[in-house]
């Protein structure tokens, strides 16, 4: 990296785009009214879907599971998919719309303005509706959101969805053990025992709907919601004796130093202590262990889909609704952050079709909703934020593709947010970061006082247009 940072698109390798502004409608707050659900356009081909959402997962750690990592060597990696909104809540909410926050209106995991009652608002239009409508038949099984069903009543279930197992968060967040579930109306609680072990349960009743679907001609979409590898991360006794060298990350930021050019973000954390990384490297193995449970998940799913004849019309994407700091930049098990590995989480798609490989488009979250219409024969929904992954399902990449992502945030008072190109990123929260991701992929070096003001001006005015754009202004 030259020490002079006058010129940032000559520095970077001339990746800046011309930053021109996007034109934006209507701006944040509450989600507009929903138009009708779509009619589908006469498909012959209509393939099933299936959905793997995890939680928490950061992609250091899916690479260090080795099955996760054969089914993602058997289809298309998306090494640069970020979440639109690094927080739970808001991001599922971005894959169930295909909107950023400032549009669907979850900004954070609580209620009022976060969680289950601020979905409510988005419910009448959202993947599952738009899929029912076209003929499937649809089942989510796991982690709906945080605070469901606060003032809805035990037994709600959301438009759109024909076979209902989801987690009564509202109820008591226990996760892997002690919870409660609403099973398509009716509220069955779940002990300790090990038979009641989630990722079990949730395997239990995902195969149970592919079996039950299989003599039937209508595609199926199933939402696949485990709760690992969050915390409290526990693991199913089986996999007790796993992974019991692994620790967190040691990369170049973890438990990083005081420099002059580091994240105020980080310079404001101390410094880990000894207990405290004992403590990380602890949780690590716990963390991979849970994992474990999701990848027996994911191999008895596929099994089911194939003893049903279903697996070569099917595409099973796998992903995570956020990353997580495990002690990089000094976090503890931190997210709501721009940083790399808090942003960045894992896409991993199999099916018919998908090319062997990996593809460094970079690609959002909000984009899945499109992607499941198009694969489902629906016309362009105008609402949506994101853009169809379907022409690199196809090995056919589009000719014109956006060249930076954005992430926006609301875990202080006010909306921050970021962009990340493929060789730079840039964020405004408690300060500016600009960051040379090919040469400092570890986010070591803050390049904004090198930067000049115009290069400056150039990212604020981009990232401000992002952050309130609707629909096709959203999609460069």
């Amino acid at each position: 990296m030259p020490a002079s940072f006058r010129d940032t698109r000559r520095v970077l390798g001339g990746t800046l785009p011309t930053l021109v502004l996007l034109a934006c409608g209507g701006g944040g707050g509450s989600p507009s009214s929903p138009p009708p659900v779509p009619t589908p356009t006469p498909a012959a081909y209509r393939p099933s879907i299936v959905l793997v959402l995890t939680d928490d997962l950061d992609v250091p750690t899916t690479e260090r599971m080795p099955r996760l990592q054969q089914f993602a060597q058997a289809g298309l990696s998306f090494t640069r998919f970020y979440a639109a909104e690094p927080l739970c809540a808001p991001s599922r909410a971005s894959i169930l719309t295909g909107q950023y926050a400032h549009n669907h209106g979850v900004l954070f995991n609580e209620p009022p303005n976060g969680g289950f009652p601020a979905l409510q608002a988005s419910e009448s239009s959202t993947i599952a509706t738009w899929l029912k409508g076209a003929g499937y038949r649809t089942s989510l099984v796991g982690k709906y959101t945080n605070a469901y069903a606060r003032g809805a009543g035990e037994g709600y279930i959301p438009p759109g969805w024909d076979d209902w197992h989801g987690h009564l968060t509202a109820l008591e967040d226990g996760r892997y053990y002690d919870y409660w579930v609403n099973d398509n109306g009716n509220v069955v609680r779940h002990g300790s025992n090990p038979q009641d072990y989630s990722a079990d349960v949730e395997t239990q009743q995902a195969v149970s709907f592919i079996e039950a679907e299989g003599g039937r001609p209508e595609p199926i979409f199933l939402y696949l919601a485990p709760e690992a590898p969050h915390l409290p991360s526990r693991y199913a006794e089986r996999h007790g004796g796993e992974f019991r060298h692994e620790l967190a990350p040691r990369v170049p930021s973890f438990n990083e130093s005081n420099s002059p050019d580091m994240a105020a973000s980080a310079r404001a954390l101390p410094l880990l202590s000894p207990a405290d990384i004992d403590r990380l490297d602890e949780l690590q193995r716990w963390r991979l262990r849970s994992l474990s449970s999701v990848e027996d998940m994911l191999d008895a799913v596929i099994q089911a889909l194939a003893r049903t004849g279903r697996l070569e019309k099917t595409y099973v994407f796998f992903t995570s609704d956020n990353g997580l700091l495990m002690g990089q930049h000094r976090g503890f098990a931190v997210k709501g952050n721009f940083h790399e590995e808090t942003i960045r989480v894992p896409l991993y798609v199999r099916g018919p079709g998908v090319p062997v490989g990996t593809t460094e488009a970079l690609a959002v979250n909000v984009d899945l909703a499109s992607t499941f219409a198009e694969l489902a024969g629906l016309p362009a929904l105008d609402r949506v934020d994101g853009r169809s992954l379907v022409p690199f399902l196809q090995a056919k990449p589009p000719s014109s593709w956006r060249t930076d992502a954005f992430v926006e945030n609301y875990a202080g008072p006010d909306q921050t947010y970021a962009l990340r190109g493929a060789a730079w990123s840039y964020g405004e929260s408690e300060e500016i970061t600009v960051y040379d991701m090919l040469a400092d992929p570890y986010q070591l070096k803050n390049l904004r006082r090198l930067t000049s003001p115009g290069d400056l001006d150039a990212f604020h005015r981009r990232a401000l247009a992002y952050s309130a754009c609707r629909g096709a202004s959203c999609r460069p």
